[in-house]
């Protein structure tokens, strides 16, 4: 890729892609990007936030960016999680329109041009909709589960067969990125935001290289951060059951003192005594946790601390790097520092 001189006003495009452990398909993937917009012919960037990748995709990253200026880079010091990931790229995009993707070429950049002309029709907001998806059988319906159940049980509106290939106007995008919630779940905060939301078909492809990080454990905690986040349902619930036993044991006595008053039927049924104290004890234990864990989010919410903590930032203006937003954490401790010659040099001039 030929080096060419960064934009002086906003791009009207950013592509932006959260990577983590990507190092076999960052290359592959920014070349079909930059040759699918430079065919569009619009102004635009190409935006990774590195996730604390431990392999070799920040050397990667380095060298794209020494090649083209157009490629933009934000290397967090560790990992720091999906979320946190996307929120580094809405808030540190130019461009009016973003266009994100992953970072598996599960999503082809050719099918870009599909969310452009749909965008057109007067849409805040176009989704790819994956037809013809190449995940696991196991992770559609599980995906799928997630989002019927999100939709009937906890009344949590999400776009039809929800994915992170979309694109969205800047405005939206920086909006919810500016929430104040430590645990944000994008694709519903989108919905909650009254954005016009348009999708259209998309083609699929499989992981490139590499395996997944999306294992069924963090889906399942990727699933429970929506629940708890986004509704006060599952309080509701608990209350609900606990009704439930309570009318129960309460019929359960009656019927007991009734037989005995009746029919002198008295025997103790401690099986059936010890069953029903375990059972109520499990479901006291599953209130207290769910309990313990809107706490939590309120004891997390309250330190306010920054989401991510940015050890490097590649092909950003001066005056970008000297701004920065307040869930940002910059260490600039980290940069390339000068020689201690010239430190001693400056320190001998300034006295």
């Amino acid at each position: 890729m030929s080096e060419v001189a960064g934009e002086a006003s906003a791009p009207t495009y950013s592509v932006v892609v959260p990577v983590f452990n990507e190092q076999g398909n960052v290359e592959a993937l920014a070349a079909r990007v930059v040759s699918v917009m430079e065919q569009l012919g619009a102004p635009f960037e190409l935006l990774f936030v590195d996730d604390g990748s431990r392999d070799a995709t920040p050397r990667l990253l380095r060298e794209l960016a020494a090649a083209d200026a157009r490629i933009r880079v934000v290397r967090f010091s560790r990992n720091y999680g999906q979320e946190a990931a996307v929120e580094a790229l809405y808030l540190n995009a130019r461009g009016r329109w973003l266009i994100q993707m992953d970072g598996d070429l599960q999503h082809p950049p050719e099918e870009i041009p599909k969310l452009i002309a749909k965008k057109d029709e007067g849409f805040d907001i176009v989704y790819g909709v994956r037809r013809a998806r190449q995940d696991s059988l196991y992770r559609v319906a599980a995906s799928r589960t997630m989002q019927w159940g999100m939709r009937t049980m906890m009344e949590i509106e999400l776009p039809e067969d929800v994915s992170t290939f979309r694109l969205m106007a800047a405005h939206v995008a920086r909006l919810v990125a500016a929430l104040p919630e430590r645990k944000k779940f994008f694709s519903a905060l989108i919905v909650w935001s009254g954005a016009r939301i348009g999708v259209v078909d998309v083609a699929h492809a499989e992981r490139a290289t590499g395996q997944t990080h999306y294992n069924f454990t963090k889906l399942l905690n990727h699933t429970f951060d929506l629940i708890v986040g986004f509704s006060s349902k599952p309080l509701r619930y608990l209350g609900s059951m606990g009704l439930a036993f309570a009318l129960f044991g309460f019929g359960l006595g009656a019927w007991t003192i009734l037989r005995h008053l009746l029919f002198g039927y008295g025997a103790q049924g401690w099986s059936s005594l010890f069953a029903a104290v375990v059972v109520l004890s499990g479901v006291q234990l599953m209130a207290l946790s769910l309990i313990g864990e809107y706490i939590a989010r309120i004891y997390v919410q309250a330190q306010n601390r920054p989401l991510y903590n940015i050890a490097e930032r590649l092909n950003f203006r001066a005056d970008e790097r000297a701004t920065q937003p307040q869930d940002e954490l910059y260490r600039s401790s980290l940069e390339p520092q000068p020689s201690s010659g010239r430190r001693g040099a400056a320190t001998e001039a300034s006295s």
